[in-house]
């Protein structure tokens, strides 16, 4: 939509405002919905977060990452996606703070969120190595790189991982810690506890629409700023469509931990993380320009080493299960905030 070019900046943000806006209370549904087929068919929240929420609450990172490389804007389309991996990780801590007085992830008991938190920290260095090495085209295929195909391969095996492991019923920790939560506001689920199978999946298809096409004008948002600032392709890919393309998950993770659905909230968390970097294969497989990761430099590795970062706090403070919080929060997502707000500065001076 190349006329987006022609809208004030003032213009621009009440665009995003409301694509935002159709994104959060989309997102907020999708929640409902997915936590109603999971009690409703018997399927695991770990792997529900990783298919169901992880895949659908992706779209909007999906619909940015694939607009702006066809568009040919293969950094605003990589950042956009690796970007987002520091913003969900926000979002958890963020979650932490507004829902309870427990650190959120004392609450979470199946070993495989941290499998899928394990494998988030592997396909980041991937992602990693293939930008500082360089990619090279699939042999006798030419459409796609070897590095960003690794990528899927991954994404691939973790699902195969998380429903093995899902299915197996392995380890459990001893002992649960006390549920002290307490919130102001519980979503009730009784409503779409009522609804027929098919209309579940109906209002799940509609809620994923609103969100690819909010995801899509998000996309081309992004693009027309990045035409009328000088804040770089970079900086804004880390912001459209890692902080707006987030907002799904701030309302799934709210809303799941408000239902104490904590092992949905992680695994929604770390799913879509997955899934997002697993997306740089369909944006290198849409830009057309060659390997995508080779468009990329220093800006965006350091985003995909601070989005490890705050991924690897997260896996120790799993398997730690620190009880007491400190300001409302887990001694994690603490050091989640403090760490993205060094790491976003550092972003800041590369832009």
């Amino acid at each position: 939509m190349p006329w987006f070019d022609q809208f004030s900046i003032g213009w621009l943000l009440g665009i995003f405002a409301c694509s935002a806006a159709a994104v959060w209370l989309a997102g907020d549904r999708l929640s409902r919905y997915a936590n109603a087929v999971a009690k409703r068919t018997g399927l695991g929240h770990a792997f529900l977060g990783t298919i169901l929420l992880g895949v659908l609450v992706s779209l909007p990172e999906a619909i940015f990452a694939l607009v702006t490389a066809l568009l040919g804007n293969p950094e605003l389309a990589v950042n956009g996606l690796v970007g987002g991996v520091a913003m969900v990780m926000i979002v958890i801590a963020l979650t932490d703070l507004f829902v309870g007085k427990e650190a959120l992830s004392s609450d979470v008991q199946h070993p495989v969120v941290l499998l899928q938190g394990g494998m988030t920290l592997l396909m980041l260095v991937v992602a990693a190595a293939g930008i500082t090495v360089g990619d090279r085209l699939l042999p006798g295929i030419g459409l796609v790189g070897i590095w960003s195909t690794a990528l899927l391969g991954l994404y691939i095996v973790t699902l195969m991982l998380v429903r093995h492991l899902q299915r197996r019923h392995p380890w459990r920790p001893g002992s649960s810690p006390p549920d002290n939560r307490t919130s102001s506001k519980k979503p009730s689920t009784q409503t779409e506890q009522k609804l027929a199978l098919p209309a579940l999946y109906g209002r799940t298809a509609i809620a994923s629409v609103v969100i690819v096409a909010a995801g899509a004008i998000l996309a081309v948002t992004a693009e027309a700023f990045n035409e009328k600032t000088a804040l770089g392709a970079g900086l804004i890919g880390l912001l459209f469509g890692g902080f707006s393309t987030s907002l799904p998950e701030l309302s799934t993770t709210i809303s799941a931990a408000r239902l104490k659905e904590y092992e949905l909230a992680f695994s929604d968390a770390f799913g879509t993380n997955l899934c997002s970097i697993a997306l740089v294969f369909v944006a290198d497989l849409a830009y057309g320009g060659g390997p995508i990761l080779n468009e990329v430099g220093p800006f965006t590795t350091l985003a995909i080493l601070l989005g490890a970062a705050l991924t690897a706090i997260y896996v120790v403070g799993l398997t730690v299960r620190h009880e007491r919080a400190m300001l409302r929060m887990g001694p994690d997502s603490i050091a989640v905030l403090v760490a993205s707000a060094i790491g976003f500065a550092l972003l800041v001076q590369l832009k």
